[in-house]
C-alpha cells in the first residue's frame, strides 16, 4: 500500500491513527470500511464478520488507546505501508502507565473543532482529525479556544469512527461539511480546561521520548520520591494531600497498579507539572508547592471503590430499614443502589436480609399491579360488550375487538376472549 506520510507527527496537532487509515483509503480510492474489511479485519480472530458493524461504530475508538486493537492495527499498517513509528498516532507510547481499558480515556463519539476544519478548507490543506480530539477529557481546542463538537451541524447525528466514505470533514449520513458553525462560537477562557488540553498535547508531543523512557518503575520511583519529600514517606497522607482516596498511592506504588487516565492528569495538575515534566525531567520534589485545588475535582470523576473509602454502615442500615418499613416504598433494589451510590455486591454482602426484603416488596408490588391491570382489562371487555348490547347491536368478536383497539387490547389474550364469551352467556346470546 502507499507509504502515506502522517500529518503533524511529533507535534500537538498530530494525526490520529483512525484519521490516517481514512486518508489511506482515500489515496487508494476505496471506502475505509472496504479497506478494513479486506486488509485488516480478516487477519484478526477477535473480530468476526458478524461483528464488523459494531467495530466500525464503537470498538474502533480503541485504535487510539493502548489495547490489543491499537497494537495490531499499528503493526499491520506499518507492514502494509512500510511506514515506521505509527505508534505515535496512538496512546501506545504511554502504555506502561495508562491501562488499556479504563474510564475516561477515549471519547465515545468522534469529536472535532469546527474552526480547525474551516481552516483546513480555507487554506486548501488536507482535512484530518487530530489524535488529541480522540481523548475524552480533551474538550477545548487549544488553538481556537472553542469547545469541540460531536454532532453534525446539519443533521445532528453522531459520527461513526470508521465512516462509509473517505472524506474527512464530511458527515457520514448527510455529507454536510462538519466545519460549519451555526452561530458565532464563544471563546473559552477557563484556564483549567485549557490546561487539560495542553497536558494531553504535551503527552502527544513527547510520545517518541515516552516510548524509550516512560516505564511503570519510573512512575513509581517518582511517586516514592514525592511521598518521602512531601509526606514523610506516608502514602496515605500524600494521597489525602492530593485529594485522592487514602489508599490510592499504596495501590500505585506497592501494588503496582496503573492509574486511570483522569487520575494521572489530576495528579499532574495537583503537582503543577506537565506529564512530560513529571516523568521525563529531573526536578527537586522538595521545591514543589502542593496544595489541594478544589476546582480540579471535576477531572477526578471516578467513583472510589468500596473498601477504599468506607461508607458509614450504620447510616446505610437505618436508611434500608426505613425503606423496608415503608409500605408505600416499593422501588426496585437497583433504584436503591443508585440512590445510595453503592454497588450491588456491597449491599448484598453487608445487608443481605434488607436487600431480600426490598426485592420481595418490589415483586409483590409488581404482582399486585399486574393483577389490578388484568382486572381492569376484564372490566373493559364486560363494559364494551354490555354497551353494544344496550345499543341494540350484537356484541360480536369483531365489534368488541374494534372497541378494544384504542385501548391497545386484543383478543389474542386468552383471558379477554374467555371474559367476552362468559358475558355473552350472561346476556343469553349463546
Amino acid at each position: 500500500m502507499f507509504g502515506l506520510a502522517p500529518i503533524g507527527i511529533g507535534s500537538g496537532g498530530s494525526e490520529g491513527l483512525i484519521s490516517y487509515l481514512i486518508r489511506l483509503s482515500k489515496a487508494h480510492c476505496i471506502s475505509p470500511r472496504l479497506l478494513l474489511s479486506t486488509e485488516f479485519l480478516p487477519r484478526m480472530s477477535e473480530v468476526n464478520s458478524g461483528r464488523h458493524a459494531m467495530f466500525y461504530m464503537d470498538y474502533a475508538k480503541t485504535l487510539h488507546s493502548t489495547g490489543k486493537f491499537a497494537n495490531k492495527f499499528v503493526t499491520m499498517t506499518e507492514e502494509l505501508t512500510g511506514r515506521d513509528g505509527l505508534a505515535l498516532l496512538t496512546a501506545l507510547p504511554w502504555q506502561e502507565i495508562i491501562p488499556a481499558i479504563g474510564t475516561g480515556l477515549m471519547a465515545q463519539h468522534p469529536k472535532w473543532c469546527s474552526a480547525c476544519l474551516a481552516d483546513y478548507r480555507n487554506h486548501h490543506t488536507p482535512a484530518y482529525f487530530k489524535l488529541s480530539w480522540g481523548y475524552a477529557l480533551y474538550q477545548v481546542c487549544s488553538v481556537h479556544h472553542q469547545h469541540l463538537v460531536d454532532e453534525c451541524p446539519w443533521c445532528g447525528k453522531h459520527q461513526p469512527f470508521i465512516p462509509v466514505h473517505a472524506s474527512l470533514g464530511r458527515c457520514n449520513y448527510c455529507y454536510g461539511w462538519l466545519g460549519t458553525c451555526d452561530k458565532e462560537p464563544s471563546n473559552i477562557h477557563d484556564p483549567y480546561q485549557l490546561w487539560v488540553a495542553g497536558a494531553i498535547e504535551d503527552m502527544i508531543i513527547h510520545s517518541k521520548d515516552a516510548m524509550q523512557k516512560v516505564t511503570g518503575e519510573l512512575f513509581r520511583e517518582k511517586l516514592m520520591k514525592l511521598t518521602i519529600a512531601l509526606a514523610s514517606n506516608k502514602k496515605k497522607r500524600f494521597s489525602e494531600m492530593l485529594g485522592f482516596t487514602p489508599s490510592t498511592m499504596a495501590s500505585w506504588i506497592t501494588k503496582q497498579q496503573k492509574p486511570l487516565f483522569p487520575q494521572f492528569l489530576y495528579l499532574c495538575h495537583q503537582l503543577g507539572e506537565m506529564p512530560s515534566e513529571l516523568l521525563m525531567e529531573d526536578f527537586d520534589p522538595y521545591k514543589i508547592d502542593i496544595h489541594f485545588k478544589s476546582h480540579a475535582q471535576k477531572l477526578h470523576c471516578i467513583s472510589p471503590k468500596i473498601g477504599l473509602q468506607e461508607p458509614p454502615k450504620h447510616e446505610i442500615y437505618e436508611r434500608l430499614q426505613a425503606i423496608c418499613n415503608d409500605t408505600d416504598d416499593c422501588r426496585p433494589l437497583a433504584d436503591i443502589i443508585t440512590e445510595l451510590a453503592l454497588t450491588r455486591k456491597y449491599l448484598l454482602y453487608w445487608f443481605k436480609k434488607e436487600c431480600e426484603v426490598i426485592s420481595s416488596k418490589h415483586k409483590q408490588w409488581i404482582n399486585r399491579t399486574a393483577l389490578q391491570k388484568k382486572k381492569a382489562q376484564l372490566q373493559e371487555v364486560r363494559n364494551i360488550t354490555w354497551h353494544l348490547y344496550e345499543q341494540g347491536l350484537y356484541p360480536s368478536n369483531r365489534q368488541v375487538a374494534k372497541q378494544l383497539l384504542p385501548l391497545k387490547l386484543c383478543f389474542a389474550k386468552m383471558h379477554l376472549r374467555t371474559t367476552h364469551r362468559n358475558t355473552l352467556k350472561e346476556l343469553g346470546l349463546t
